[in-house]
């Protein structure tokens, strides 16, 4: 017996036994998530407030005793209201689709079916996935971009934030000793991020850095350098990880950020490497919005990372259903100035 489209009435279909599949899910790590480390922040609005309060300490002129006291000056907040962006996008499964597929003898049909469900919206979710990474990239290089190019949002303008000069760590220069390249990657990058990030008395922050190809082979292929990165790379072997993709020098974690294959739709310049604190509270963030789409109560409250829906065919000819799949995020990144620029 052919199936039809009324095995879409069992409990399978549903939109909580939707998202209890989906929080199952096995995670799929994405690179710029781990090493960058955006905080996840679920939200019940669809607009969040970013921004950046500086809290400062200073000298205290002495007075006399008796006199009036000193009054200390507040800094002024910088707030600025961000709407958060929707990713969304369907696969239809069509009627016809249905007659060709026949169950095994250890399912029925429902399962049958759920499972092909499953199997698009994973095909979705992985088209999700790879645009939140484009958007944690745009987000590193502080001004967060669409697939088509155009501007989201530019914290640096939301922030008054004059981007700094890219800093030329002059790795085609053989002759510099490696005492001159750790002078330069201290002053010129790990010093201003660390005494910028204005963290007082709180534990040293961890500067990381991610590497474009050509970037990364003229650093660890250095005449100064190179000896010390073939011992590292021989121990990490003999540790059987995977972490010769990674050198530890200068008081910085670089890492070969791969990308996506063909280099450039995300891919950090071959010749640059962005370098950035890690672990400020607060500064690298991955807001998560309410779905708002329907009335749907299965749904209602907090964001979360994904929100599977299955629409019908409402007319009376019912040729198909649309598995669908909405994210809300917003990668933040509340300070731009203290993401640098290296350069070969």
């Amino acid at each position: 017996m052919a199936i039809s489209m009324a095995v879409f009435d069992g409990d399978a279909f549903t939109g909580a036994a939707m998202i209890r599949g989906f929080e199952k899910r096995t995670y799929i790590p994405n690179g710029l998530d781990e090493v960058i480390g955006f905080e996840p922040r679920p939200v019940d609005k669809d607009t969040v407030y970013i921004g950046q309060k500086v809290r400062t300490n200073g000298l205290i002129q002495t007075t006399q005793r008796g006199a009036p006291i000193e009054m200390r000056d507040r800094p002024e907040k910088n707030y600025r209201p961000i709407q958060i962006p929707r990713i969304a996008e369907g696969d239809q499964l069509f009627a016809h689709e249905l007659t060709d597929m026949i169950p095994l003898d250890e399912e029925d049909e429902e399962t049958m079916v759920a499972t092909r469900i499953a199997e698009m919206q994973e095909d979705l979710v992985g088209d999700v996935e790879m645009t939140e990474e484009h958007m944690r990239l745009g987000a590193l290089n502080g001004v967060l971009l669409d697939a088509d190019g155009s501007t989201i949002v530019d914290y640096f303008d939301e922030f008054g934030i004059v981007p700094a000069a890219p800093v030329d760590l002059t790795l085609d220069n053989a002759a510099m000793t490696i005492g001159e390249l750790r002078e330069k990657v201290g002053t010129l990058l790990t010093i201003p991020i660390t005494r910028g990030a204005g963290t007082g008395t709180a534990a040293r922050l961890r500067i990381r850095a991610l590497c474009g190809d050509a970037f990364w082979y003229a650093l660890t292929g250095h005449p100064a350098v190179a000896k010390t990165y073939e011992g590292y790379a021989a121990a990490a072997a003999l540790r059987d990880d995977q972490t010769w993709s990674t050198f530890n020098f200068a008081g910085v974690t670089w890492y070969h950020y791969r990308g996506t294959d063909d280099g450039t739709t995300i891919a950090i310049n071959t010749n640059q490497a962005k370098v950035f604190p890690h672990g400020l509270p607060g500064m690298f963030q991955h807001v998560m919005g309410p779905f708002q789409e329907s009335l749907n109560t299965a749904y209602r409250g907090r964001g979360r990372r994904y929100f599977p829906f299955l629409e019908r065919d409402k007319s009376e000819k019912q040729q198909w259903v649309q598995p669908e799949i909405y994210a809300y995020p917003l990668f933040v990144n509340a300070r731009p100035d203290l993401v640098l620029t290296a350069t070969v």
